[in-house]
């Protein structure tokens, strides 16, 4: 009767255990990066869309004084991507060979467990959400360490802290997440952008990707 107990409670410990997952195929949320290193901040509008593997980030960035808005527009499948300057209306259409990645707990991640934000013991006041850790690489070919948080329920992500070997620190957090996509014509770009004109722009899509 006790092997069976402990047998019984083994296996309730397994099925606590969090697991890497994969978020819900189509998602839009809010998002702030920030890097004070950098001393760079970008508050942004992100569609996720892994059924058609595209991306559209609304973003405005500040690095110390200066401010830029773009209005960029991912399709990984075509490997097509196109940046609209929000302050005079530019826009480039360029081509690049990054694959898609779908916004996951990677398999190798290392759990640090779950934890509440807010209260466990108050109704309606805390949220649950799990932990965790591994490497990554970064521009430059660079490895760097992150710590990531997902919500138990739905693996919605909550925030990414990448360590890089700099020294430097991005902070991202996702906030008012809603599932599906409220507009698909949020990935159809300006018809102006529709030409061979190209322009030298700089740019990153919502900082370092949860994947």
């Amino acid at each position: 009767m006790l092997s069976f107990f402990i047998l019984c409670l083994a296996s309730v410990v397994i099925a606590q255990q969090p697991r890497p997952c994969t978020s819900p195929s189509q998602w839009e949320a809010s998002v702030h990066s920030s890097n004070p290193k950098l001393d760079a901040d970008l508050v942004g509008q992100l569609s996720y869309d892994s059924i058609y593997q595209r991306t559209r980030i609304l973003q405005h960035v500040k690095v110390g004084t200066t401010e830029t808005y773009y209005d960029i527009i991912t399709f990984y499948d075509a490997k097509l991507v196109f940046i609209v300057n929000m302050k005079n209306g530019e826009c480039s259409r360029s081509t690049f060979d990054q694959p898609w990645s779908d916004f996951a707990i990677q398999s190798d991640a290392t759990s640090l467990g779950e934890a509440y934000i807010g209260s466990s013991t108050i109704h309606d006041a805390g949220l649950l959400v799990t932990i965790w850790s591994g490497n990554q690489t970064i521009p430059l070919n660079e490895t760097a360490r992150y710590i990531q948080t997902w919500t138990f329920e739905n693996c919605l992500p909550v925030s990414n802290i990448v360590f890089e070997p700099s020294g430097s620190v991005n902070y991202m957090w996702y906030y008012n997440i809603t599932l599906g996509i409220q507009d698909p014509n949020v990935f159809i770009p300006p018809a102006r952008c529709w030409n061979d004109k190209k322009f030298l722009i700089q740019y990153n899509l919502f900082g370092p990707r949860m994947n």
